[in-house]
């Protein structure tokens, strides 16, 4: 099984050393190398799953950011529709007491109370 060869120039037990020792350090290389392989590919993985948490992670604050602005716009809007209401209250006033009634009521509309039943906001 050991080539002559290597028994021709280094003697049997060296010989013998020299190609089971080879086959022991080729064997050991590949491991070696299946080891290596396997731990790059194993962290790449954990990269890639990573960038795919990020990337969710980014859509979701995109989704969030669109609504907040949506809100915003929203909220903006609802002020200005309610410091224009509160400018015709008493733009429309005839006196002192009148404006107080007419704020009053348009303040208490603007929380969501019903004002129906009372008889000054009619």
């Amino acid at each position: 099984m050991i080539p002559q060869f290597l028994i021709a120039r280094f003697g049997p037990k060296l010989a013998g050393l020299i190609f089971y020792g080879g086959h022991a350090l080729i064997v050991l290389a590949i491991v070696g190398a299946v080891y290596a392989f396997g731990r790059h590919d194993g962290k790449s993985g954990e990269v890639v799953k990573e960038q795919a948490r990020a990337i969710d992670t980014i859509r979701k604050v995109g989704a969030a950011n669109t609504n907040a602005s949506a809100a915003r716009v929203e909220d903006t809007r609802r002020q200005d529709q309610q410091k224009q209401e509160l400018n015709d209250a008493l733009k429309n006033a005839s006196g002192g007491d009148d404006a107080r009634r007419r704020t009053g009521c348009a303040i208490l509309r603007q929380q969501g109370r019903d004002v129906s039943a009372i008889p000054a906001c009619r």
